[in-house]
């Protein structure tokens, strides 16, 4: 049986951090010693920490500490959004950590082809790292809303193995189906296997996460071996109204086991806004669902007062919907997928769902 462990830290203090760290490596029997590791955080774009848009360097210092006291020997990365992974570790704070304790980079432009038997259609994923290089990879995902899988939490923040255009691509194959690209997000996850997820979420986003929603101060941390049992609590954590997609799925296919809790006074998470989505996965044919979606999913909308005409959003959008056009941007809704990639990615936030 499994064992999550779920506490509160107030601040990001890195003895504190460590405590918990420390005491839950015990609670859960987890233990490295002269291996390589690594450390998988949440680096969708190069933000400052106060944005609670990445993984907080506080985190990666303090686990670090750890795994260097052990003799391990660390490396850190993240294939962001459409940044190069050095941009983003350094904007978000993280590659002054890197400098400051001898870690390495993994930059996460290989292209590793993996096959698997998994759960979604597909057999042959790209990665940017192999994940067979390493001893242990510690899955260090943020804790946010998702305007298209309500969050994102240990098992979404594996996707980041697939290199920026190939998320593009899986994104397009999936379509406005949250289930399938769910098995997908599954799938990856499969083949990443973290050997832990440690979930920060002393601050985190709610609303339109995961890139330009409400910043809140949580005070949560939590951290288990199999992040699908990590993600299921954080979500009744929530009041999420449904069963959201990943855990839907993972719990069609017996992926949620058994657990206990390890409580070290666990913070009460207060008025969580959920992005402003619509759960359109009827049991209907499936013509009828496409009619209904065009109708009822939220549409990505520009607001042209915020917008500078950067064209991140026309680069990442994987079904070709968006355009520039005297510097403003314009929406094609007949062949837009609403997968938010232009919410998500856009620098100045300047696009609402």
């Amino acid at each position: 049986m499994e064992r999550l462990c779920i506490g509160t830290v107030k601040d990001y203090d890195v003895g504190a951090i460590k405590d918990f760290i420390v005491r839950g490596f015990q609670e859960i029997n987890f233990e490295v010693k002269g291996a390589k590791v690594l450390l998988k955080p949440n680096l969708l774009s190069g933000k400052p920490p106060e944005k609670a848009v990445t993984t907080h360097p506080a985190i990666i210092r303090a686990m670090s500490e750890l795994l260097l006291d052990k003799g391990c020997e660390v490396h850190v990365g993240d294939s962001p959004g459409y940044e190069s992974t050095e941009k983003s570790l350094k904007l978000s704070g993280v590659m002054s950590i890197i400098k400051q304790l001898g870690l390495s980079i993994a930059t996460f432009d290989s292209r590793i082809i993996k096959e698997n038997e998994g759960i979604s259609p597909y057999r042959s994923f790209i990665l940017g790292e192999d994940p067979d290089g390493y001893d242990a990879i510690i899955n260090l995902p943020k804790f946010k809303s998702h305007t298209m899988m309500g969050l994102t939490l240990g098992v979404k923040n594996t996707f980041g193995f697939i290199p920026s255009k190939e998320k593009a691509r899986w994104h397009l194959r999936a379509g406005k189906d949250r289930l399938l690209f769910a098995a997908v997000l599954i799938d990856v996850h499969n083949i990443v296997k973290p050997a832990l997820t440690f979930l920060d979420g002393i601050t985190g986003m709610d609303g339109e996460g995961p890139s330009n929603g409400r910043v809140r101060q949580f005070g949560l941390v939590a951290m288990c071996r199999d992040a699908y049992i990590l993600d299921h609590v954080i979500e009744s954590m929530v009041g999420a109204k449904s069963v959201l997609p990943i855990s839907r799925v993972a719990r069609r296919h017996g992926l949620i086991g058994s657990y206990e809790k390890n409580d070290f006074g666990v913070p009460e998470v207060k008025n969580f806004v959920m992005a402003k989505t619509t759960d359109t996965d009827w049991a209907l044919p499936e013509f009828v669902k496409n009619i209904l979606k065009n109708l009822f999913v939220k549409k990505p909308k520009l607001r042209k007062d915020l917008c500078k005409g950067c064209g991140v959003c026309v680069d990442v959008c994987p079904a070709t919907s968006l355009s520039l056009s005297g510097g403003s941007v314009e929406f094609d809704y007949r062949t837009c997928i609403r997968c938010y990639c232009c919410q998500e990615m856009c620098p100045e936030g300047s696009i609402k769902v």
